[in-house]
């Protein structure tokens, strides 16, 4: 395939992007996101490439991720209810 050919496919996407409701369930776009800037980040900064390091990096990386989302989620929630009253 020519390159110009890939290269305009991958523009198309940032042309158009994804649609994503609002709603609560649609929160969980989230998870393929933060597991692939774990990957990427882990990847780039270990000095030696160990399969179960990588791999336990990743995923502590990833539950940090999660976890600091759902506090600054439930803060914002607090203050939120806190205003309105």
């Amino acid at each position: 395939m020519n390159t110009l050919a890939v290269l305009s496919l991958l523009a198309q996407l940032f042309r158009q992007p994804l649609d994503v409701p609002t709603r609560a369930i649609s929160l969980f776009w989230a998870l393929p996101i933060c597991l692939s800037i774990s990957l990427i980040y882990k990847a780039v900064k270990l000095d030696s490439f160990k399969p179960a390091l990588y791999f336990r990096e990743v995923l502590f990386l990833f539950a940090t991720i999660i976890g600091f989302l759902i506090a600054v989620a439930v803060i914002l929630l607090l203050l939120s209810q806190l205003v309105r009253s």
